[in-house]
């Protein structure tokens, strides 16, 4: 009989005890419909879930408050991390869980899942890209142009609503310089991902976001 995954509670609520793996997907956060119920009010309702694909073992924060972190390092929102034996998980300040696989983790070759299309994280001002962080990073304006393009998904941005976005409402920016902002953060986003058009200009009544 193949051996259970599963977490040791290494810090915080329930400290010594063993959360076993035994279904997929398994959620843990603090709604009460959840595999495990953490109860704190760092938790998210869903502050993170696990999925296998039969061989790997991945966690997943879908986008909670405070954070899902392994060893040390915050997971983007939807992100597939493999865990592997020893990695050490932080669930929003709320305690230290321990992965542990008795037979396999440890031996299984990483697998590649990359993300289609574009992730932003305003927190942290931070970009992925078909799963890569975008680097160097975005110039302030061209992050907050893109945030305001991400944030209305699917519909037309006027030219004024860049303009109060990126240097404020009021303030006269001629056309010019926003054309030159456009295609410099649409020069970005190409060299990351030269097959995908994400940004589509609509003339005479302004932008639209469209991701993969």
């Amino acid at each position: 009989m193949p051996s259970i995954q599963r977490f040791l509670i290494k810090e915080g609520p329930g400290a010594g005890k063993t959360v076993e793996l035994a279904h997929f997907p398994f959620t843990i956060g603090r709604a009460r419909d959840c595999d495990y119920v953490l109860d704190s009010t760092a938790i998210s309702r869903l502050q993170a879930r696990c999925t296998s694909d039969h061989q790997n073992i991945y966690l997943e924060d879908p986008g909670s408050t405070n954070g899902t972190f392994v060893n040390g390092r915050r997971l983007a929102p939807g992100e597939q991390y493999r865990l592997r034996a020893g990695d050490e998980v932080t669930f929003g300040q709320a305690g230290v869980w321990v992965f542990d696989d008795p037979a396999t983790t440890a031996q299984v070759a990483p697998v590649r899942l990359p993300r289609p299309g574009l992730e932003i994280d305003v927190a942290v001002a931070r970009v992925m890209v078909g799963g890569a962080l975008l680097y160097p990073p975005l110039s302030p304006n061209q992050f907050a142009l893109l945030a305001l393009l991400v944030a209305n998904p699917g519909r037309i941005v006027t030219r004024d609503e860049v303009v109060g976005a990126v240097w404020g409402a009021g303030v006269e920016i001629s056309d010019q310089t926003i054309d030159a902002l456009v295609s410099r953060l649409r020069r970005r986003l190409l060299e990351a991902d030269p097959d995908h058009e994400y940004l589509i200009t609509r003339r005479g009544f302004g932008l639209m976001f469209q991701d993969r």
